[in-house]
């Protein structure tokens, strides 16, 4: 009795993070995910980019006027339509890719089988800017559900 107690313990108190990162399809899902994340990002397509997000995403944004919790499907996309505009108006280019995202740093941590936690940099000469992505998966697909992100300029 006691030997199934300790067993059923530690399974309950084991680090699941650890337990579904050992799983490298479902790593390697997530980074694919993200890749496609990234790319419609660089290139402002709307389309793939919104297909990249659950049904009821969420996020903190960095920028005015964005600085409040975005929650409804509303809010959502008059954020980001409004940042996919001041960056065709402000990138320099014509045609696609606007922009070149280049994530370092990445750690991917599963919080589940079904729950990924994403965290990078992305880096250039005038900050730092800081994203925490979760990922959740519906059926085979992944899709974000929440980002959190921040900018440092630096020094």
């Amino acid at each position: 009795m006691k030997t199934r107690l300790v067993i059923l313990v530690i399974l309950l108190f084991a680090p699941v993070g650890k337990l579904a990162a050992s799983n490298p399809t479902a790593e390697a899902q997530v980074r694919e995910a993200l890749t496609v994340f990234l790319r419609a990002f660089d290139n402002l397509d709307w389309p793939a980019f919104r297909a990249c997000f659950g049904p009821n995403p969420t996020m903190f944004h960095p920028a005015a006027p964005n600085t409040r919790r975005v929650e409804t499907k509303e809010q959502f996309e008059e954020a980001w339509k409004g940042v996919f505009e001041r960056i065709r108006r402000t990138s320099g280019r014509e045609t696609a890719p606007y922009m070149a995202l280049e994530p370092k740093d990445l750690r991917i941590e599963f919080l589940s089988s079904d729950v990924a936690l994403v965290t990078f940099h992305i880096r250039s000469e005038a900050e730092i800017d800081r994203r925490t992505i979760i990922f959740k998966r519906y059926g085979e697909a992944w899709k974000i559900v929440h980002i959190h992100a921040s900018n440092l300029r630096t020094p």
